[in-house]
């Protein structure tokens, strides 16, 4: 028999682990924190349930059949659909989230606080990603407020990870009508002494900056267009534009907004192409009332930041490679829905809905986990990309499933066989062996 490779060896490790790993979080007592366990489990135990889910991650257009029958092969034994629905609405969100969180809430060391990062305890990134939905679900899911899209439905995920260990720390899922703005303050209750938060320019609040300053924690954000900026010296306002076209860059504290809270204004020069492409993208914008002025185009030739991390931790050119790091969850969200089937959703209920963004975020967070694993077993001149490993990843779904439940590939398809090829016994209708036999029979 052939050796394995230490790269799969590498690979399959966090899926070998994943029960034990499980167990020693005691899902049971999570699932009673969420509202979604409310007595003791009669037949399948939390844990059996949620390896079932894990198992099941991989697949797309889940049915309640399918959850059903991976959860009772996960369990040992027979488990019907109808017994999965009532247990459905139960918190299962809320359960998955805080699983999640607390399964996938310590990984490794990439950055390894050090360098410019050794002020910070953690390195946070908060984001978001839209995913669209049937028109039925604009109830429960709402898309757009304008009038051309009132109708349509759309999901958003709300998304907070630490960059320093790669792990989870935040998830919340609400309507697109939720926008960033609205969930700005929701980092509040999360961050620690010591934090450094990196968010974009949609949940500009100065409001939750300030708080933030409040708490000892440090922010790096882009800044809004139209806010008061003040001479700290003198109070008077700044005229950015002929500062810039002066000096070409600005690197100081000064007065933001009505309450003049004290931040650091950093504003470095963009290539020429940036800056083109930046007011190509504002005049063309759908939304008439945003037209930008010949002052705002102009200051396109410069990125405009906020923090309250001093110079003598980031010089002024750190700043914008800083940032750039926010870009990392970006590509998250595209192997999310690319690679990892985020869009391949069961829309006939907002439940299933839930339930098939949660094990879909499952599937996300366990593949990270196993690349981070493999990242420290390639040859030092090589570097794995996330995207690629994600799609080789999903490749591999139902033997990653195998390996979750502990069972041999060939006996996971001998249970998919015998739960899943035959027709399905009906009073109401004919399937085409029926048909035939009766039609051969002369018996119509």
């Amino acid at each position: 028999m052939p050796q394995l490779s230490p790269l799969y060896k590498a690979l399959i490790q966090p899926l070998l682990h994943l029960r034990t790993d499980l167990a020693q979080l005691n899902p049971e007592t999570i699932a009673r924190q969420a509202g979604f366990l409310r007595r003791s489990p009669r037949k399948i135990p939390i844990l059996a349930l949620v390896l079932g889910f894990c198992a099941l991650a991989s697949e797309s257009f889940l049915s309640l059949e399918r959850i059903a029958s991976v959860i009772g092969l996960a369990a040992q034994c027979t488990y019907s659909k109808q017994s999965f629905h009532q247990r459905l609405p139960q918190q299962v969100q809320s359960f998955l989230a805080q699983l999640a969180v607390a399964l996938f809430g310590r990984m490794s060391d990439p950055l390894r606080q050090q360098g410019y990062f050794r002020a910070f305890k953690r390195v946070l990134v908060h984001d978001s990603t839209i995913q669209s939905l049937p028109r039925a679900l604009a109830p429960f899911f709402p898309g757009s407020g304008d009038q051309k899209s009132k109708n349509r439905a759309a999901l958003k995920i709300q998304w907070v990870c630490d960059l320093m260990t790669g792990s989870l720390v935040q998830l919340n899922l609400c309507g697109f009508r939720r926008n960033d703005q609205a969930a700005a303050g929701d980092i509040l209750s999360i961050v620690k002494k010591g934090d450094l938060l990196l968010r974009d320019l949609g949940y500009f609040s100065l409001e939750v900056l300030a708080k933030l300053m409040a708490q000892d924690c440090f922010f790096l954000t882009r800044l809004r267009n139209g806010v008061s900026l003040r001479d700290p010296k003198t109070g008077k306002q700044i005229d950015l534009l002929k500062h810039l076209r002066r000096k070409g860059r600005f690197d100081g504290f000064v007065w933001v907004g009505r309450e003049r809270t004290p931040m650091r204004l950093v504003i470095l020069p963009v290539p020429e192409e940036v800056a083109n492409l930046r007011r190509a993208r504002a005049k063309t914008n759908r939304d008439q009332r945003s037209a930008p002025s010949s002052k705002r185009l102009a200051l396109m030739d410069w990125s405009m930041f906020v923090t309250n991390v001093s110079q003598e931790i980031w010089p002024a050119k750190v700043v914008a490679k800083v940032y750039r790091l926010r870009w990392r969850i970006e590509i998250f969200f595209k192997s999310w829905k690319s690679q990892l089937r985020l869009r391949e959703l069961n829309c006939r209920s907002a439940d299933l809905v839930r339930l098939s963004v949660m094990l879909k975020l499952l599937y996300c967070l366990l593949t990270f986990r196993c690349f981070e694993n493999t990242k420290t077993r390639v040859p030092l001149h090589q570097e794995v990309s996330f995207l690629r490993f994600a799609k080789a990843f999903a490749y591999g779904g139902p033997l990653i499933a195998a390996i979750v439940l502990h069972i041999s590939p060939a006996r996971l398809l001998e249970h998919y066989l015998a739960k899943h090829v035959f027709y399905d016994r009906r009073q109401d209708r004919q399937n085409f062996p029926q048909l035939v036999a009766i039609l051969t029979k002369g018996l119509a």
